[in-house]
């Protein structure tokens, strides 16, 4: 029986666990990776204390906080969630555990498009992570799916590396921040194919082309990966338990009684980062949360002895 069981590691996570090994709770971390969305980010520049880094190189910095403490994530994927009397089940995939205590902050994933060709090209020319799959796109001609910061960061990123990107956006106009938008509007090897809906993906053992529509014309255009930014959604499909939004976000509140913060609509289910109805979906305010969640538990905990 484990005081408190933390499903995700992302910033959220991550913070949760290091405050919860600093009060020497009896805890264990689940997650399938380390670092959430973070190991996606090309730049993270807004984290306090850092002025500019690489997000995977920011993971590794989370990954040697952790050995501090001596952490380890058991990479398992959480199937669900039961409540067992005055503690509960985690099942997952390689088994079951029990703890008095849950944090969810399993973080959002990438959406899909839903096209013929995403599933069959998926890792062989279809890629989510940017930062991640760099290999696939040096020299070559790149689509980004998408029109908001992500594909903006995302075409700047390829920029450097790729001979032409093409941004596909169903908008008529690119969204995102303005300096980003800017930046990438400025750069000549971006090309952006605005008021388009995405069809297909051709090829044989790896992409050569797309199918698109644009007003009421059918398109192709040849290339070579297709990179898909079109937001994210909530990964918390185990949480059956707790109350979500219309989003699939957890609702998390602060107790009147107990003023314990990010409660969820279940007694001793805590969530934090961007898996939660917070508006902002930042770094930053992802580590703050799984802070918070971690004390509200430490309260908790004390008041079920």
């Amino acid at each position: 029986m484990y005081d408190l069981i933390i499903i995700g590691a992302g910033p959220a996570g991550i913070t949760a666990a290091i405050y919860a090994a600093r009060r020497n709770l009896n805890f264990i971390v689940l997650s399938m990776d380390i670092g959430g969305q973070v190991a996606w980010s090309t730049e993270v520049e807004n984290y306090t204390g850092i002025h500019l880094m690489a997000g995977v190189e920011l993971v590794r910095k989370f990954r040697e906080h952790m050995k501090d403490y001596k952490i380890k994530v058991k990479q398992e994927e959480v199937c669900d969630i039961k409540k067992k009397g005055k503690s509960f089940e985690i099942k997952t995939k390689k088994g079951k555990y029990s703890s008095k205590a849950v944090i969810v902050a399993s973080g959002k994933s990438p959406r899909k498009l839903g096209i013929k060709g995403e599933d069959k090209f998926n890792g062989k020319g279809v890629f989510y992570c940017a930062l991640c799959d760099i290999k696939y796109y040096k020299g070559k001609e790149v689509l980004i799916v998408g029109g908001g910061n992500s594909a903006l960061e995302s075409a700047l990123f390829f920029s450097k590396l790729a001979k032409k990107i093409y941004i596909l956006d169903v908008n008529p106009k690119l969204g995102g921040e303005a300096g980003l938008r800017d930046k990438v509007l400025r750069n000549k090897k971006v090309k952006h194919i605005h008021s388009a809906k995405m069809l297909e993906i051709l090829g044989n053992s790896t992409i050569n082309s797309v199918r698109y529509s644009q007003g009421n014309q059918e398109k192709r255009l040849k290339v070579n990966s297709v990179f898909i930014e079109i937001g994210l959604v909530t990964k918390c499909d185990y949480a059956k338990l707790v109350r979500k939004n219309k989003w699939g976000e957890v609702m998390i509140f602060r107790s009147t009684k107990t003023h314990e913060e990010n409660m969820t609509s279940v007694p001793g289910i805590f969530a934090a980062g961007d898996v939660t109805d917070i508006p902002a979906k930042q770094i930053m305010v992802a580590a703050g949360e799984g802070a918070k969640a971690v004390m509200a538990c430490f309260n908790y905990l004390d008041r079920i002895k």
